[in-house]
């Protein structure tokens, strides 16, 4: 399958006008700058269009935040690291920081509002984010999220290096979405080829992404668990998630999948005994399936998601979510379905949604993915099988510019990559589900109680090391 990318230039004035045309019927994805240059991303069934700003020397970005909030992250990222000026911005705020100079929380302000915090160390074994609660009472009227805290710079350190010798280094970007992400880097440096996979690798690729997506989403019902104190359901849950991590590693060579996914293919030696592999997750799925029975059925469980950190779908438009946390608002977002890549066309595929966008619709999407998962995991084992699996192709790494998307665990995963005539690194720009959906975060804890901080946090469970990165 070809790469589908175009490139529209449109000045800083007519770019509000020119992205609520290009907004309709597609998936905004954020922005991200190149020097004096700021490429505004959307996602629709014919591919990934870019509408590209130039700006001059000592040009402003006018910000689109207040506007579009999904764009605030994405613009306060761009004044971190490329100095690109920003004006009217409703947040100023350093979106990476020093541990000398952490910005002050913003608070509510109020009589009878005090402020609860939470981090940045936890009680868990998580990465470090401070999470500031303005309450009235037990009732939160605003949180705000600082994250950043392990911040790494990995974008400006990726700059002149070959493209290819990177590829392990996305793998690890993030262990909850490592094959998601290599599958977008791969799919980049594909489509600046021009080089299209055997039928036989894009089954062994959807494969290996249905691998992860049931064992991320096992992880995150074993926290809601947690946070709803059902301790039966968590220890459940991750002893099903560690049986298929046992089993990627059978497949792969690593529990968490690492380099399974690379240009050209898939590494050598990966799924090597499809039959096996398909008798052993129809094992699991008996006994995911009555986990998952028992833990729907479980009438005070379900009390404490039902009603607990709702997200409208107007809200959920317009601060930019993916993945189950938008879908369970009722937002149709899933890539495999908008813009269905690798062998995701060759099955009549259609998303799960729900409408109530509280804790219980945002189990209850990833509960109906894990069984469509288990549906596409046997059918295109059946189909890997029969076909021939080759070992990876050499592709070289062509100049150009492209940005890919896949469908991670957690929502779109997109890869934006500019190589130059040597094949090394001129930008590489990681978009990833939980840097869309943090700040979705802060809003559906508003009228909550403090105690279900946990329980409405955890069910997006969001990855830290994907802002961090």
């Amino acid at each position: 399958m070809v790469e589908v990318y175009r490139e529209r230039t449109v000045p800083l004035s007519e770019l509000p006008a020119a992205l609520d045309e290009a907004m309709h019927g597609a998936l905004p994805l954020g922005c991200y700058a190149t020097e004096r240059t700021v490429r505004t991303l959307l996602l629709s069934n014919v591919g990934v269009l870019a509408l590209r700003t130039p700006l001059s020397v000592g040009e402003a970005w006018e910000s689109l935040a207040s506007r579009y909030p999904l764009l605030a992250y994405h613009e306060r990222e761009m004044l971190a690291l490329q100095g690109i000026e920003l004006r009217s911005s409703p947040d100023i705020r350093p979106l990476y920081f020093r541990a000398d100079a952490i910005p002050e929380a913003i608070v509510a302000e109020g009589k009878g509002v005090s402020a609860v915090v939470v981090g940045p160390v936890h009680a868990g074994i998580i990465e470090p984010g401070r999470f500031t609660m303005s309450t009235g009472g037990e009732s939160v009227v605003h949180l705000d999220a600082q994250l950043s805290y392990a911040h790494r710079a990995l974008e400006p350190w990726f700059e002149g290096q070959h493209a290819l010798a990177l590829v392990p280094k996305v793998a690890r970007i993030c262990g909850n979405c490592s094959v998601a992400r290599s599958w977008a880097y791969a799919r980049a440096i594909e489509g600046l080829a021009g080089f299209e996979l055997d039928a036989g690798t894009e089954f062994a690729r959807l494969i290996l992404a249905e691998m992860e997506r049931v064992h991320v989403h096992l992880f995150d019902l074993g926290n809601i668990a947690a946070g709803a104190g059902y301790g039966k359901g968590t220890t459940a849950a991750l002893g099903l998630r560690e049986r298929i991590n046992q089993l990627n590693r059978a497949v792969s060579g690593h529990r968490l999948l690492f380099d399974s996914i690379v240009p050209g293919g898939v590494r050598a030696g990966t799924l090597s005994d499809p039959a096996s592999t398909r008798a052993i997750l129809r094992e699991i799925r008996v006994d995911m399936v009555r986990f998952l029975d028992e833990f729907f059925a479980k009438r005070s469980v379900l009390q404490r998601l039902e009603g607990a950190g709702i997200v409208d779908e107007s809200l959920a438009r317009r601060f930019g979510a993916v993945g189950p946390s938008a879908r369970a608002s009722g937002i149709a977002c899933d890539v495999r379905a908008l813009a269905p890549y690798g062998a995701y066309g060759d099955f009549a595929f259609s998303e799960v949604r729900a409408r109530t966008g509280d804790v219980y619709a945002r189990s209850d999407v990833r509960r109906r993915e894990i069984e469509r998962s288990f549906d596409l995991l046997d059918r295109a084992l059946r189909e890997l099988d029969i076909a021939s699996l080759p070992m990876p192709a050499e592709i070289a790494a062509p100049p150009g510019v492209i940005t890919t998307v896949v469908e991670g665990a957690r929502g779109a995963e997109s890869i934006s990559l500019s190589l130059g005539e040597d094949g090394r690194v001129d930008r590489l720009h990681v978009i990833s589900a939980a840097y869309r959906n943090w700040p979705l975060v802060t809003r559906a804890m508003e009228g909550n109680i403090v105690p279900d901080f946990p329980l409405v946090n955890k069910s997006f469970n969001l990855c830290y090391s994907c802002v961090d990165r």
